[in-house]
């Protein structure tokens, strides 16, 4: 299973079944056990004995590039910690409406793809018990 967080998965986002049917919208996302909070110096280890930039072709660390040294293992790679939460095994809240009573809660387990402004779950719209879309005209 990956691991999302509040970046990943966003309200407003749109949400297909496998089969590509539209479900609707992100309305909400609800933190699940396993959201432990991430920590920038997880990225942290031992690091390379060997420092990359004096292998290539240009070594510019000598011209003052101060970048191998700050984005390091030692350094946690120059990541720098954000507000984003992870989501755990959380769920989300899925509809077409802003009405709660008519919104899915779908598991993040569910979720495949997250592309853009785009999730498209494991599971076909049959499988989750989706309605089909209703056609115009016919």
């Amino acid at each position: 299973m990956a691991a999302f967080d509040t970046r990943d998965v966003r309200v407003g986002m749109d949400v297909f079944s496998a089969d590509w049917i539209y479900l609707g919208t992100v309305q909400r996302v609800r933190l699940g056990p396993g959201a432990a909070a991430r920590r920038s110096d997880d990225l942290m280890g031992d690091g390379s004995c060997v420092n990359g930039e004096l292998l290539g072709p240009q070594p510019t660390m000598p011209l003052g590039n101060p970048g191998p040294w700050t984005q390091g293992a030692a350094n946690a790679f120059g990541a720098v910690a954000d507000d984003a939460l992870p989501i755990g095994r959380g769920a989300i809240a899925v509809g077409r409406t802003p009405f709660p009573f008519t919104w899915r809660w779908i598991a993040v387990a569910e979720i495949q793809v997250v592309s853009l402004e785009r999730l498209v779950l494991r599971r076909t719209a049959a499988e989750l018990g989706a309605r089909p879309p209703k056609r115009r005209g016919h």
